[in-house]
């Protein structure tokens, strides 16, 4: 049984695939954390993709990146009713083989690979008919691993949208948030800082409700490679320093006289978007 304190803090994310820390430091700023699980699937977000570092030629100057995907049967829907393509493979090999096989590659001989890299063995089985079920086993995972308490809601459950996708029912995204902070009492919506580019202000503030932006900044780790590579997968942290960086790690990483400054400010190089 959860209890909160006021103000009581909603944000929400759709369920990426393999989320970037900023995910989780939205989560762990609220009190509750709603998955948009009734939003539509968008094949070039990152709902079924996302990359990890690799290593490169250059990995202080020109660090390196992969993707890496889950196939889905692309159907105009919500994200709840995505279907892994399950039989999908690539040069000869399974989907997931060939994920856990970059995993391996990636990460092995990191400090906690070993420690953390069965769980994800046992979620990359193949066992699951959804991207929704497959996303959510990883994210509770991440969740986990990270100390994170915010309580979870699934949005499809507070049975404010139609069940399935039609296209004919346009809904206004700002509405929608307010109309979910509405059902779950809170006293502020958290939410990212795209959010500055697209919300309706005046729709939460018919319902009292506060909007705050995430001022998210991401910190500095010991990746498994030389330099450093901002808005990957968080796995990258838990695979590296085994838990959520802070501004400690990042003060012993930087201590290092090789780690240029501009390994460190590589946010604008990279995209984040999600």
């Amino acid at each position: 049984m959860f209890e909160f304190s006021k103000p009581i803090i909603v944000s929400a994310h759709q369920p990426n695939f393999l989320p970037y820390l900023g995910f989780f430091d939205k989560m762990k700023n609220s009190d509750i954390f709603v998955i948009r699980d009734e939003v539509l699937f968008i094949e070039k977000d990152y709902h079924q993709r996302n990359r990890i570092r690799i290593n490169g030629n250059d990995n202080l100057n020109n660090p390196q990146f992969k993707w890496l995907k889950v196939p889905v049967i692309n159907v105009n829907n919500y994200i709840l009713h995505i279907p892994i393509k399950k039989d999908f493979k690539e040069k000869k090999t399974l989907w997931n083989e060939k994920i856990l096989v970059d995993l391996k590659a990636a990460y092995m001989g990191a400090k906690f690979f070993n420690d953390f890299f069965p769980a994800f063995e046992d979620i990359f089985d193949n066992s699951d008919e959804k991207l929704i079920s497959l996303n959510m086993k990883i994210i509770s995972l991440l969740k986990n691993a990270f100390e994170i308490k915010t309580k979870i809601i699934f949005a499809s459950e507070l049975n404010l949208k139609a069940e399935k996708y039609d296209s004919e029912n346009k809904n206004d995204a700002s509405e929608d948030l307010a109309e979910i902070c509405k059902k779950l009492n809170a006293d502020v919506y958290l939410s990212g800082e795209g959010g500055k580019n697209y919300l309706n202000l005046e729709k939460f503030k018919e319902k009292e409700i506060e909007v705050k932006f995430q001022e998210y900044k991401h910190l500095v780790y010991s990746q498994k490679y030389p330099g450093f590579l901002p808005n990957m997968s968080a796995i990258d942290a838990l695979f590296c320093i085994g838990k959520f960086p802070s501004e400690k790690i990042q003060e012993k990483f930087l201590q290092y006289p090789k780690l240029s400054k501009s390994c460190v400010n590589r946010e604008n190089k990279i995209s984040v978007g999600q």
